[in-house]
């Protein structure tokens, strides 16, 4: 039996934020956020177990009220600035990655015994201490944003930087706990802004241009664009695609595969504007050593239109010379004449 300082980060809104949106990148964010708080939590607690949207961890022993407070103020104010990067660097259009800042973060700590329970390979850890954190985790507190500390601790409201109130809940069989919760949501105040991204489209202000209307909504075009999956319907030759983050964002990078050279494309910028959207990579083909920028402009002429203007430079953000230019410019028109085949007949299906 041990005892410890069990502390479990949980993220509101999980539940509500998964049946909005697209399941595999709701999934994908959420994993990233826990990942940045089992990131700032360690070396101090150890990870015992991900819990769909919250982790169980704990630290030996009893922690200070400072500890523990400085612990969670740090996670809350790095789960914060990583939603901005989100914010900042998103591509996709969907729910999922233009909804993150729904979500919230709270911390639920108590310190207590538990046992170590060992099943198959696996440990899990069991006791009364570890039911009662775990059910504090549904409580009357008017918030979503807050560090709450059982009375197995001595809060000195004397001492802190936060304003600690005193609550309890009355559960099935535990009857009431009483604990002390501070709010932490002013804490975001203090969060960084990330830096501000290059900005590319204003190289491209002499370079060729390539128009084309497709009749499909501008963001259906943007997604199908920027979406690795969809490459494959309407990208000819495309052997495979293999991508860094199954989200893509600025910074983001993907190799596409074809029969006798291969890519390594940059996502370099994004920009979304009141019916324009414009879209920015930067490809380097493998076999050749030959880098360029593309720029992909979007502007919704309709419900169910878009002109896409195409821009390209050399890797240099010089303009192409005009043989080269003549094979892209073409290569590209193929390109995008399959993306309007492709979207405008899978609209006529619908």
């Amino acid at each position: 039996m041990k005892f410890a300082t069990i502390l479990i980060p949980d993220i509101s809104g999980y539940t509500k934020f998964l049946h909005k949106t697209e399941l595999s990148h709701s999934t994908h964010i959420i994993n990233e956020l826990l990942q940045v708080v089992a990131d700032t939590l360690q070396p101090k607690f150890t990870l015992a177990e991900i819990e769909g949207d919250a982790l169980l961890t704990y630290a030996e022993g009893k922690l200070s009220q400072a500890e523990i407070e400085e612990v969670c103020t740090e996670a809350f104010k790095n789960f914060n600035y990583f939603l901005k990067i989100v914010e900042r660097d998103s591509v996709c259009k969907c729910g999922a990655c233009n909804n993150t800042s729904s979500l919230k973060l709270k911390f639920i700590v108590h310190y207590g015994k538990f046992d170590e329970v060992k099943i198959s390979q696996f440990t899990k850890l069991s006791g009364l201490d570890m039911i009662i954190a775990h059910r504090l985790m549904k409580n009357t507190i008017p918030s979503k944003e807050y560090i709450l500390v059982t009375d197995s601790f001595t809060i000195d409201t004397a001492s802190s930087a936060f304003e600690w109130q005193k609550g309890k809940d009355n559960y099935e069989v535990l009857e009431d706990i009483h604990y002390q919760y501070a709010l932490i949501d002013h804490l975001k105040k203090e969060v960084l802004q990330p830096e501000t991204a290059e900005d590319y489209s204003s190289l491209f202000g002499l370079a060729q241009v390539m128009d084309l209307e497709i009749n499909a909504p501008i963001k259906r075009v943007h997604t199908a664009l920027t979406d690795n999956n969809e490459k494959a319907n309407f990208v000819e030759g495309l052997i495979d695609v293999k991508a860094d983050s199954e989200i893509n964002r600025v910074g983001s990078t993907h190799i596409c595969e074809f029969d006798g050279d291969s890519f390594d494309i940059k996502t370099l910028q994004n920009i979304d504007e009141k019916d324009l959207l414009v879209y920015i990579e930067k490809a380097h083909s493998i076999n050749t050593g030959m880098t360029m920028l593309t720029y992909f402009e979007l502007k919704k002429t309709s419900e169910n239109a878009t002109l896409v203007s195409f821009r390209a430079l050399t890797g240099d953000r010089e303009i192409i010379p005009a043989p080269y230019a003549e094979i892209i410019y073409d290569q590209t028109k193929h390109t995008l004449l399959s993306l309007k085949s492709y979207l405008e007949k899978n609209l006529i299906c619908q």
